[in-house]
């Protein structure tokens, strides 16, 4: 995941549509099987997307590709997907894009369309064993899952696994990297589950402070040691999201980057800093992405990039920033809060 160092390249979460063909238990969408957007919709926000990418490239004095992530409710489920892809594809010079699925509409008509188009990688999502996945999922949905995976890889199509955390699942993590290696996936990375939307149903299930390093450790575990490293080094265990460094010298130090280099657009044209934290500063039918992006007030707060008064004296404080600020909204309803999983405070 990126970082927002000040020289990161600008990235937009788009929801193309609120369709699903899947009723996980812990999704943060409520708002039901729609799609208001039109093709002509997704391109102009596309399009307003890469204008802001050139204003905020000389704003931060650099000179780089923006990259969009396609995702839903699934959106590779649109009538109008292959005619959305091609947009993409045209527009490669401008940014790179992925797409965040669950994979069950690829086949290898997909697959042809998703390589013409050059996509720069397909997401899935495994959140534990097979047992515990396929309850939170569907019935059969981890050996489908991995199945398409291994499709994909062997198409020459990078494919990352998602994995969310909660109090149930985490030491599952370590099976789940071993699963990776052997299907030849190119990266396993996992956050926590934040309990917003339908996943507030599961908060009692959330990493607390007094579980994270414990899910840390088994963070860690998942990345293997030298020799396993040695035998599979197609696949990457990432440890780059917040908090993730403790325990683990192999991370690096990551801070939130809602409305610092990332923002997201979702099925009704809403803006908000972060899908996980949904606070809507807009919409892009009433105004512009450029004008949200550097006129909203919610954006600008968070762009301050405030200390939370519970971090004071932390030696991490001024690199972490006080954590995931989706996990501070969704416990305190402000992301001016520390991260509530944080051990250290």
């Amino acid at each position: 995941m990126l970082h927002c160092n000040g020289k990161t390249r600008l990235l937009m979460q788009f929801h193309i549509t609120g369709r699903c063909n899947l009723a996980c238990k812990h999704c943060y969408r409520v708002e039901g099987n729609v799609e208001p957007l039109s093709f002509d919709d997704i391109r102009s926000v596309i399009s307003q997307f890469d204008e802001l990418r050139l204003c905020y490239n000389e704003d931060k004095g650099i000179k780089k590709k923006g990259h969009i992530n396609i995702t839903g409710g699934e959106p590779l489920i649109r009538e109008d997907i292959f005619d959305i892809l091609d947009f993409l594809g045209e527009n490669r010079d401008k940014f790179s894009y992925g797409i965040l699925s669950n994979g069950t509409p690829i086949n290898e008509r997909m697959i042809a369309s998703l390589k013409k188009n050059r996509v720069s990688f397909i997401q899935l999502s495994i959140d534990g064993g097979m047992k515990t996945h396929d309850y939170l999922r569907t019935s059969g949905d981890y050996e489908r899952t991995f199945r398409t995976a291994s499709q994909l890889e062997n198409s020459g199509i990078k494919t990352f696994i998602s994995f969310t955390a909660n109090k149930s699942n985490y030491k599952q993590l370590p099976e789940v990297a071993h699963k990776c290696r052997k299907c030849g996936i190119t990266k396993l990375w996992s956050d926590r589950l934040v309990p917003i939307g339908n996943g507030s149903e599961l908060s009692d299930l959330e990493i607390t402070k007094d579980i994270f390093p414990e899910y840390a450790k088994y963070l860690k575990k998942a990345q293997g040691n030298f020799f396993t490293k040695k035998l599979y080094p197609k696949t990457k265990v990432a440890c780059e999201r917040a908090l993730q460094f403790l325990n683990n010298s192999d991370s690096s130090i990551y801070s939130c980057s809602a409305a610092e280099s990332f923002l997201t657009v979702d099925e009704f044209g809403r803006v908000m800093p972060c899908r996980r934290m949904p606070i809507i500063c807009g919409n892009i039918f009433d105004s512009t992405l450029k004008d949200i992006f550097y006129n909203n007030q919610v954006f600008r707060q968070l762009r301050n990039n405030s200390i939370p008064k519970e971090c004071s004296g932390c030696v991490y404080s001024i690199f972490c920033k006080g954590g995931a600020k989706c996990q501070s909204f969704a416990k305190h309803s402000s992301f001016y809060c520390a991260d509530p999983g944080c051990p250290l405070i």
